[in-house]
């Protein structure tokens, strides 16, 4: 049965014994750092600006052998890369939270050809975790707070042509991806939520190392990568990145629902004035 933490941190699934988890759930605004230990493995978290340029356009920059994009994959996004690239590169730096996957693939097929470096700031959604994770040579994070955002890909949208649908099925095979495999994860962990629950729908899966793992994606593939490790991990990062995903077939980072203010207390009733002195005639 799919699951889902409520706005407040609290699992909706009767039974799910995670009191302490959602409790740390609601850290979602504090980062960890060397001074204040990280008991729950929240990991760090980004920016309040950081989060803004990840959901706006991106333009790719290059310094010495590194190409970065933050923000989102645009339909320029493949020409601009071809022209940022030159020669001499060998790491493509993100901080990615989506956007255009016709685009995201071609920069994918260069990454791989060019047997290029990932190295993953904070999000890697969309267009990235689809297309650049599988195609790079080698991928590892920044640090504590690095993650995977999945969403339909190219052949599991319906405007897709048979051209891009034919590239992206021998990227895979070029890429060692199990395509069956991996949309069969993804499907599974993007299904409604049963029994008409208010809750959205999830826009993207964040796996953990073992889902990447279970895709055929080596131990050593991954062991250079912090993904989030618990479901208060999960949810803090995707609330932080004001994203709502699928977690282990949980439903996390819902927006938190404001407290509501304690009700008015009425002033108690003004004194009655005291009467005038009336005047001798």
């Amino acid at each position: 049965m799919r699951r889902f933490l409520t706005s407040r941190g609290v699992p909706a699934c009767a039974g799910l014994s995670l009191t302490a988890v959602a409790a740390a759930a609601l850290l979602a605004g504090c980062s960890s750092s060397a001074s204040k230990p990280d008991p729950y493995k929240i990991g760090t978290l980004p920016a309040a600006d950081v989060v803004t340029q990840g959901h706006a356009a991106g333009h790719w920059t290059r310094t010495g052998g590194t190409l970065q994009l933050v923000g989102t994959v645009t339909p320029d996004s493949a020409a601009q890369f071809a022209t940022a690239l030159g020669s001499g590169a060998d790491t493509v730096r993100v901080t990615v939270t989506g956007g255009d996957l016709a685009s995201g693939l071609a920069i994918g097929r260069t990454i791989h050809d060019r047997k290029l470096n990932l190295l993953i700031d904070g999000a890697c959604a969309g267009p990235c975790a689809d297309y650049w994770f599988p195609a790079a040579a080698t991928r590892r994070g920044t640090g504590s707070g690095s993650w995977l955002g999945y969403v339909p890909d190219l052949s599991e949208t319906g405007g897709a042509t048979a051209q891009q649908q034919a590239a992206e099925a021998k990227f895979y095979t070029d890429s060692g991806v199990d395509a069956a495999k991996f949309h069969a994860a993804l499907d599974g962990q993007l299904r409604e939520v049963p029994g008409g629950s208010a809750a959205p729908g999830a826009a993207m899966w964040m796996p953990t190392a073992a889902d990447l793992k279970s895709l055929g994606y080596s131990a050593a593939t991954v062991k250079d990568l912090w993904l989030p490790p618990n479901l208060a991990s999960a949810n803090a990062q995707a609330r932080a990145w004001q994203q709502v995903v699928a977690y282990q077939n949980t439903l996390v980072g819902l927006p938190p629902v404001p407290d509501k203010g304690a009700p008015a207390v009425p002033a108690p009733p003004a004194a009655p004035a005291a009467p005038k002195p009336s005047k001798k005639a």
